[in-house]
């Protein structure tokens, strides 16, 4: 696996599913967020497989990345005063539509599980 795969930015499809998954589970326990976010890496990580046609690294799209992306998408959240980390425009705009119409991100996140089957 080369490193340019390993540190490819994320695609909106990626990015829709952290983003609902972050709402969906931002008042549940912390280890009910790290369950989640385990699921996440696992779907991602699948679609990735599914895509390329190639097993990924470990590192790709793991557990440890999905609770970092996560700390970005809470940066973003009007309900929290964490800051510290530096969303992308890609997050930016993705929450920025959430926040608009969770509903249809949600609706887009069940499009993207039903595609690579959750």
């Amino acid at each position: 696996m080369s490193e340019k795969h390993l540190q490819r930015k994320w695609v909106r499809e990626e990015v829709v599913i952290l983003v609902v998954e972050y709402f969906r589970t931002k008042n549940c326990t912390d280890k009910e967020i790290e369950k989640t976010q385990q699921m996440i890496s696992d779907f991602l990580r699948k679609r990735e497989e599914i895509i390329t046609k190639k097993t990924v690294s470990d590192i790709f799209i793991n557990w440890v990345g999905i609770h970092m992306q996560s700390g970005r998408i809470r940066c973003l959240d009007p309900d929290t005063e964490y800051s510290g980390m530096h969303p992308t425009k890609l997050q930016k705009r993705i929450v920025y539509e959430y926040l608009e119409n969770p509903q249809k991100l949600i609706l887009e996140a069940d499009l993207i599980y039903d595609k690579y089957g959750k």
